[in-house]
């Protein structure tokens, strides 16, 4: 048994210690660890991160950790050999990020385990000690994996991190990641172009998911008409539907466990969980950022169906249910009704979409209808509004009307005047 004791400070701040036998048994010799250099919630997070490894060497310690200092390579000897694997630092590096969801930290892991397994030119480049990896391997990775370029954009910013840890630890004096990372711009221009649906896509797809379960027409007329992700709109609650004011507020969305079912419920939100709000593999949290914690606003329209889906039950029940009336999980509702939805589609001349292109249509009508940017940054919790010019800038029509119309002016041997509601603002500005 491998466990952690925890001890506050005379400043507030809690010192963590890991303990336990060595081979587990009872008359193993008592060993521990202590982790007191950072903030209480580094200090916990790194012992959290070391009791796992501890329980993985068999109740040993690591492989290469000096008690009180961590991996530290020992002076002299062959620098390649004493360094830790990529795997086992990247272990280290991941367990010891504290602002990081337990979903997040279970992917990165997971993408560190894909990398020790991965076959380049021959070779498992990144079994090796992490000192014997160079800049050449990397580049070779990245040009031979067969994998998006954000896909590899992604595990190279993670990579990134592990080889700047293992810097920071004294294995390398370079990162060999530094000078390889895929160009912002050829990223973008190697994804997929948006999807937005006409009027009339919107219309007939509609119609087609009228025939399914989960309420899948309603839940897709209410995405489309909100902007809300899908794991905003299926954590909704009848609570945070008022119909009164006409708006609905997004404070929490679904996210995924930890390797070892490990949750980061908001404290507020922990008194109010009850059965009917789990489901497998994921828990109510935060949503996506800050700025994603929102109150949107919503048409009359939207109002009649939201009425319509609450109707009867209680505060703290979900606005959407899948048939058995537990919460929408994301793979069953794909399956069940999304792909077989998506064949009719297709049947019909449609091209298929995502579900999350539902809110890319909903800023395209917003865009198409005149709505400001920033109006539509702020009902998409955008943090910033360069994410939202960079996303949905090209759909701005308007721009390119009254450059048109500016040119032909000229061209036609006309003065160039400022718009009359631009010229009555220069009047009253220059009046007050």
């Amino acid at each position: 048994m491998v466990w952690i004791e925890k001890h506050k400070r005379s400043d507030k701040v809690v010192s963590a210690y890991v303990v336990w036998r060595l081979g587990g048994g009872r008359d193993g010799e008592k060993q521990f660890e202590a982790f007191s250099a950072g903030t209480s919630e580094q200090n916990l997070a790194r012992a959290e991160g070391f009791q796992k490894m501890v329980v993985a060497a068999g109740s040993h310690w690591p492989d290469g950790w000096v008690k009180g200092e961590g991996f530290v390579r020992p002076n002299g000897g062959d620098p390649t050999a004493e360094a830790p694997a990529f795997s086992t630092i990247g272990e280290e590096y991941i367990r010891q990020i504290v602002d990081i969801t337990p979903g997040q930290r279970k992917k990165y892991l997971s993408q560190v385990r894909v990398l020790a397994r991965l076959e380049v030119r021959g070779r498992l480049p990144f079994a090796q000690p992490v000192s014997a990896i160079s800049e050449p391997e990397v580049k070779a990775w990245l040009i031979d994996w067969d994998r998006a370029l954000k896909t590899k954009a992604n595990y190279h910013g993670l990579m990134y991190g592990v080889f700047n840890y293992a810097v920071e630890q004294g294995f390398l004096t370079v990162n060999p990641c530094a000078r390889t990372a895929p160009k912002r711009r050829r990223v973008k221009q190697s994804q997929a172009e948006l999807r937005f649906l006409s009027e009339d896509e919107f219309a007939a797809v509609v119609a087609k998911a009228d025939g399914y379960s989960y309420s899948a027409a309603d839940l897709i007329r209410a995405t489309a008409g909100t902007g809300l992700r899908f794991g905003e709109i299926t954590a909704l609650w009848v609570s945070d539907v008022d119909l009164r004011n006409r708006t609905i507020r997004v404070n929490k969305a679904w996210k995924r466990v930890g390797e070892n079912g490990e949750t980061e419920v908001p404290s507020w939100l922990k008194k109010q969980i009850r059965d009917k709000h789990t489901m497998r593999e994921h828990y109510l949290g935060n949503p996506k950022t800050p700025k994603s914690r929102r109150t949107v606003s919503i048409s009359s329209s939207m109002a009649t169906i939201l009425e319509k889906l609450i109707e009867g039950k209680a505060a703290n029940d979900f606005v959407f249910v899948s048939p058995t009336g537990r919460p929408v999980h994301n793979s069953d509702f794909y399956t069940r009704v999304w792909r077989p939805l998506m064949d009719e589609v297709i049947e019909d001349g449609i091209a298929s979409f995502r579900f999350h292109d539902l809110r890319h249509t909903h800023v395209s009508w917003l865009i198409a209808g005149g709505a400001p940017l920033p109006h539509i940054q702020a009902r998409l919790g955008h943090e910033s509004i360069t994410t939202t010019i960079d996303t949905y800038g090209h759909l701005l029509p308007a721009g390119d009307e009254l450059i048109s119309d500016i040119i032909d002016a000229v061209m036609n041997g006309e003065q160039i005047r400022p718009p009359l509601h631009l010229l009555r603002g220069g009047v009253d500005a220059a009046v007050a």
